[in-house]
């Protein structure tokens, strides 16, 4: 348990130190320089859009605190937490790992802000009513310098040229595009979160539209 004073989301604060520390003995060698490198990431984009940045450090710091639990192992904590499982979901039981790390982190962490367990919790499957915070942790997990993957570079190009929101929407495109390509299962819950922004898209082209007229 890290000690919860003094409250600090510098790099070289407590809270960091210790999170960082425990992380290590959590995850592969690969997943705990990827999360360094989510961290790092997310801080540039924080500074960019206006978002706080310690709280973007820690959240990308620890979105991945449960990824190295097997399928069957996520199912179990998921329960074990309280996160409901539904039928559908055990054939994607590895999105489970931002949940049941959310509740993992509020448990041990309880000094971390609301906002940065519900970052860890959406970093994944998304949400129709993201947060900035929420946003830039989901970006960032897609374009820290490590990935290699995907199409990765369009999006890092369109770092502070687009609002947050659409550099969102860009990314989780590119995420529900990998999806189809490689035949996955699509969690409900991404259909309802794409169909959301693209609403919200359309209705702010339509104002701009007008705008112009």
């Amino acid at each position: 348990m890290c000690s919860p004073a003094p409250l600090d989301y510098t790099q070289d604060g407590v809270l960091y130190t210790c999170a960082r520390n425990i992380l290590e003995q959590r995850l592969s060698d690969y997943r705990f320089l990827h999360s360094i490198s989510v961290s790092q990431t997310a801080v540039v984009l924080a500074e960019l859009y206006g978002v706080d940045e310690g709280e973007a450090r820690i959240a990308g710091l620890v979105h991945d605190w449960d990824k190295n639990y097997s399928d069957e192992e996520l199912i179990a904590r998921a329960r074990e937490f309280g996160v409901p499982v539904r039928d559908w979901e055990e054939d994607m039981a590895a999105l489970l790992h931002a949940q049941t790390g959310a509740e993992a982190l509020r448990r041990e962490f309880p000094m971390f802000s609301e906002a940065i367990i519900q970052a860890v919790a959406r970093h994944t499957s998304a949400a129709s009513d993201m947060s900035p915070l929420d946003m830039v942790i989901y970006v960032a997990d897609m374009i820290e310098p490590l990935r290699t993957q995907g199409n990765v570079g369009a999006l890092r190009a369109l770092v502070g040229k687009l609002p947050l929101e659409a550099l969102f929407l860009k990314s989780y495109e590119t995420t529900m595009k990998h999806l189809v390509t490689r035949h996955r299962f699509i969690h409900p819950d991404s259909l309802e979160v794409w169909n959301t922004y693209i609403h919200k898209e359309r209705i702010g082209m339509k104002h701009t539209k007008k705008e112009h007229m």
